[in-house]
């Protein structure tokens, strides 16, 4: 490794801010184990079956997996999705657009109900399940037939089924019950759905405009690239996470998610979920981005306006006149990807927060059989 590259491993690793001259820390970064998911799936097992946490108990109790979900095939034809909005980036929600989205996320949730059920059981059938399906799909060539210009939604869409299904399939792949000719057809097709996705990207590099999607892009990228050993979209990922850590407004908050009017708050939260679960990839690969500094900030800054955000809604004035929908003391479940940052981050408001079981199949299924204190 050149000397640049490792002064950028260094000054990640221990949260010091990057010289201005190195423009991406993780030029030559490299995989360590495309096996690895974005956890022990053996360890997390183990500590799981001496589980005495009560809603660790709650969520391992939940027996639905992959072999009892619906099995949706793929849709065919263009994919055209109606805008989530039904005007504009904020207001009312349009009722067409969850009907067009059915499919898939019946196949998010058979998919991620199996992997979690599979972490917590070992079950070989919620692994064949899920390599099933999956291979229907992409036998199907599924994801792949749509145009931003056409359905920005679909755009969309994709990023998160994306998201959700190579997560969930990177805590199954290795299972002996799965035959080397289905992963190998599932992986080529993952990839083909990533490297499609982002030739859509209308502004390929305007850093400007990167958004929440720009992170959920990285994700797949990062979760993709791992998982079919492509280092070069492995950094794209990580570079993106970068990027957006370096973009954050003084106070912590996502400058693009600010503007989001009432649910600015909200996608703030939402924009933390796709970088969170490229820490934990990353963390697998032995890359700490959590103490990744870039312009003075690290994700805990995002984290900690997110908090004290929720806490007093009245700092939301400056970016937002309207009341916000959003906040994590509303008593509704906190967001999944609380869960991945309260085991790193023990102790209150988390403690208080976290009474039951929390999933997100975006990310994967799951989080409390994933990430939740056994003990």
């Amino acid at each position: 490794m050149r000397l640049r590259s490792l002064v950028a491993f260094f000054a990640l690793t221990l949260g010091v801010s990057l010289c201005t001259a190195e423009k991406d820390p993780f030029a030559e970064a490299t995989i360590a184990d495309p096996s690895a998911s974005f956890l022990n799936v053996k360890a997390r097992r183990a500590e799981l079956a001496q589980a005495t946490t009560p809603r660790v108990l709650e969520a391992l109790a939940l027996k639905h997996g992959c072999l009892n979900s619906e099995q949706p095939s793929p849709p065919t034809g263009r994919m055209i999705i109606p805008h989530h909005y039904l005007s504009g980036s904020n207001g009312p929600i349009n009722p067409e657009e969850a009907k067009a989205t059915v499919p898939y996320l019946k196949l998010q949730e058979a998919v991620t109900d199996g992997a979690s059920r599979y972490v917590s059981s070992g079950d070989s059938a919620d692994a064949a399940c899920m390599a099933n399906l999956l291979s229907q799909w992409a036998a199907a060539n599924a994801l792949l037939d749509y145009s931003y210009k056409e359905s920005s939604q679909a755009w969309y869409q994709v990023e998160w089924t994306l998201s959700s299904i190579s997560l969930a399939w990177s805590a199954v792949q290795a299972d002996p019950a799965i035959p080397a000719a289905q992963r190998a057809a599932i992986l080529k097709w993952m990839h083909k759905v990533t490297e499609y996705m982002f030739d859509q990207d209308p502004h390929p590099v305007d850093h400007d405009r990167e958004n929440n999607h720009a992170y959920w892009r990285a994700l797949c990228a990062t979760s993709v690239g791992i998982l079919t050993n492509d280092e070069k979209l492995y950094r794209r990922g990580l570079a993106q996470y970068a990027r957006a850590i370096g973009q954050m407004n003084a106070d912590g908050s996502l400058p693009l998610e600010m503007a989001r009017h009432e649910n600015a708050l909200h996608y703030q939260s939402f924009a933390l979920e796709p970088l969170v679960m490229i820490a934990e990839l990353a963390s697998r690969q032995g890359i700490d981005l959590y103490s990744l500094r870039v312009n003075g900030h690290t994700i805990s800054d995002a984290v900690d306006f997110l908090l004290r955000a929720s806490a007093d809604l009245s700092l939301m004035k400056k970016y937002a006149s309207e009341p916000q929908t959003f906040s994590l003391f509303d008593g509704n479940k906190p967001p999944a990807w609380t869960e991945f940052w309260a085991a790193r981050h023990p102790g209150k408001p988390w403690a208080d927060l976290l009474t039951r079981p929390l999933n997100e199949s975006r990310i994967g299924g799951n989080t409390t059989i994933y990430a939740a204190p056994s003990r």
